[in-house]
């Protein structure tokens, strides 16, 4: 018999980071980890990682921007767009404060930073510092991936509701629930279970997103830009998703080859 394979969705919280497990038996599970390398070395048994968090940052002398980015916010039109924010420029992420991090953004790309970008500064350190030291090693492979584009292009268009709204909770839940039944049992478990200052609800949502578009396509996926940019680091910027039918989908194994290059 064919063991279980895992899919591991990952979104940053207040009190860390929530991450939700599928297995492809339809067992699941949900936990908070303090941080990003402590959630990969408890499933180093998956078969893939989605996390919610900019891998491969752009640098200041190329102009600041990531293309995988701007080609999200277009597939996120007209509802979602604005979910996608553009990720700090490298030489930005080692500053001291914001200001002297929008300073530096404004003096080498002409572009300030966003002061959302800045709060998960230390998030984006850790999503860098675990990717860079996945090039040199081994396991399960860390993607960057987004709930909103998951969702659209599983489930063919942007979410209309605001994910914070209960109309945007239930629109979100309802579409999960078609994929994973057991979907509103992993949420109302983990409510029962977290405190809402460690994990607000969309933070359960979002990484039980990523988890379940895993799960569902086997671990295929989809990636924008279709040929990823690389950072100076040598980590490409992309942001995958789980594709609506494995017609046009590249297999796992072709992700890791790029990501080897």
């Amino acid at each position: 018999m064919t063991s279980a394979r895992k899919f591991v969705g990952v979104d940053g919280c207040r009190g860390g980071w929530i991450a939700v497990a599928l297995e492809t038996d339809g067992s699941w599970a949900a936990e908070i980890y303090p941080k990003l390398l402590s959630v990969w070395e408890r499933n180093r048994d998956a078969a893939l990682f989605l996390v919610d968090m900019p891998i491969g940052l752009a640098s200041g002398s190329h102009g600041g921007k990531r293309r995988c980015d701007g080609e999200a916010r277009q597939r996120l039109k007209p509802f979602r767009a604005s979910s996608i924010f553009s990720a700090p420029i490298r030489e930005a992420l080692a500053a001291g404060s914001y200001a002297e991090a929008n300073a530096l953004s404004r003096q080498l790309t002409g572009a300030g930073l966003s002061k959302q970008a800045w709060n998960l500064a230390p998030k984006i350190r850790e999503a860098d510092a675990l990717a860079r030291s996945l090039l040199e090693g081994s396991g399960p492979p860390l993607f960057e991936s987004h709930p909103e584009l998951c969702l659209a292009e599983l489930f063919g268009g942007p979410m209309r509701h605001n994910k914070k709204t209960p109309q945007g909770f239930d629109e979100r839940l309802s579409h999960i629930s078609r994929l994973f039944p057991e979907a509103p049992d992993v949420v109302a478990c983990a409510m029962e279970r977290f405190r809402r200052k460690d994990a607000a609800r969309d933070d359960i949502v979002d990484a039980l997103v990523l988890a379940a578009a895993a799960w569902s396509g086997g671990g295929r996926l989809e990636q924008l830009p279709a040929e990823p940019e690389y950072d100076t680091c040598g980590l490409p910027m992309r942001i995958v998703f789980a594709p609506p039918s494995p017609r046009s989908a590249f297999d796992q194994a072709d992700v890791r080859s790029h990501t080897e290059q």
